[in-house]
């Protein structure tokens, strides 16, 4: 195991990259996430107390009920009936909402509502510090289309009788009842959002690591020792295998560990089974990002080689893969292209784990995890093919173009 620990030693020598690309990224993911799906608080709801005043020249039965109206949903301010106190009033914030009822309104009001008419309009002034007084103002005209359809259901109703029923009937409270999508895993969409974020550290921090790992073997004079050696070519690849899985799989077990303990209110949603399985999936993804560091590795490529290839290759797949833009935003050629690349089949396994997929859920596990060993495998093969025909060359591949400093 000599080589598979040197192999190791020079991903250890260069522990800016794990930094950057596994610290850095992860905790911009993490950050990210919070921005999309921050966590639930447990305060509940509570109604906005939105400073208001009332300027009523009718003082009609109508007009007081709009006013009590208002005071069950806020706090009331004196306000003078002055243009200029009115105007200081929104302007230094003294209230939010300030409504003006003019005289004659509630007459006006129903005779309209009766005919089929348009009527009066109240005049209102929003602070522009405040939007919950555009919500109060929506209030208000629902509450006045309460009194419109008594109005029209009672035409000889008095305003006492109809604001005495707009009254009741805005007092009820619609019921609410929770539904829940069968299957799906409500609360865990922030830990697959960053699980789909992953996939970009993920791929940049295996391809350069074990990139740089696999380019310190093809140093000219390591490669002279190697042929020197009693190691056999098969034990030299086992090894040289290995040491890229260890790496890999550390890379994965630390970008999912910062998943759990940042999302865990999100990820324990989930099953132990599905919490199982997405895990499992985001694993067998990391195999392709690992296939392409060996790929690299038999080309003969460098240390820069395998920087510029892990970051355009992580953000051009994340993006295929509907993680920056949803997919459904993209043109219809994106979206086909989209289903040849592995970080949309990474979604797709993902999905299916938490139950938001169509069908059953483990034949939509079973097909995203095959596709993706698909992938990995096609890439392996072609490094395999590449590697023997550089092996086989009359210039062995121009090993020198590839030293990296020990």
């Amino acid at each position: 195991m000599q080589a598979c620990r040197y192999a190791l030693e020079v991903v250890a020598k260069h522990p800016i990259y794990l930094l950057v690309y596994v610290g850095f990224l992860s905790l911009m993911g993490l950050f990210i996430t919070s921005g999309v799906y921050p966590p639930a608080t447990s305060a509940g709801y509570e109604s906005a107390e939105v400073p208001f005043a009332v300027i009523d020249r009718d003082q009609s039965d109508l007009s007081r009920s709009v006013a009590a109206f208002l005071e069950e949903r806020g706090t009331s301010v004196e306000v003078a009936d002055e243009a200029r106190a009115c105007q200081d009033a929104v302007a230094t914030g003294l209230v939010d909402y300030l409504l003006i009822v003019p005289a004659g309104f509630e007459e006006g009001y129903l005779a309209a509502a009766r005919d089929g008419g348009d009527g009066p309009h109240l005049e209102t002034v929003f602070s522009f510090q405040s939007m919950a007084a555009t919500l109060v103002d929506t209030q208000v005209n629902q509450y006045l289309g309460l009194v419109r359809a008594a109005a029209v259901l009672e035409p000889d109703a008095s305003p006492e009788v109809l604001v005495a029923q707009a009254e009741a009937s805005a007092q009820k409270e619609p019921r609410i009842e929770e539904v829940s999508v069968p299957g799906a895993a409500v609360g865990s969409e922030a830990f697959v959002f960053y699980l789909m974020w992953s996939a970009y550290p993920l791929t940049v921090a295996v391809v350069v690591s074990v990139g740089i790992l696999m380019g310190a073997f093809n140093r000219t004079e390591v490669r002279r020792r190697v042929a020197v050696s009693s190691t056999s070519g098969l034990g030299l690849g086992l090894q040289k295998a290995a040491a890229g899985f260890v790496v890999a799989l550390l890379v994965w077990a630390v970008i999912m560990g910062i998943g759990l303990v940042a999302f865990g209110y999100s990820a324990f949603t989930l099953a132990p089974a599905d919490l199982a399985c997405v895990l499992a999936v985001e694993l067998v993804f990391v195999l392709i990002p690992l296939a392409i560091a060996f790929l690299l590795g038999q080309l003969g490529c460098g240390e820069s080689v395998s920087n510029t290839v892990g970051n355009i290759t992580g953000m051009v797949l994340t993006f295929l893969g509907g993680t920056w833009i949803s997919l459904d935003l993209m043109p219809e050629a994106v979206r086909v292209v989209a289903t040849f690349t592995p970080v949309y089949w990474l979604g797709e396994g993902l999905r299916a784990a938490v139950g938001d997929a169509t069908g059953s859920a483990a034949e939509g596990v079973a097909l995203a995890v095959g596709v993706l060993l698909l992938f990995a495998a096609a890439i392996f093969v072609t490094a395999l093919v590449v590697g023997r025909m550089r092996a086989t060359s009359d210039d062995a591949g121009g090993n020198a173009a590839a030293a990296v400093p020990r």
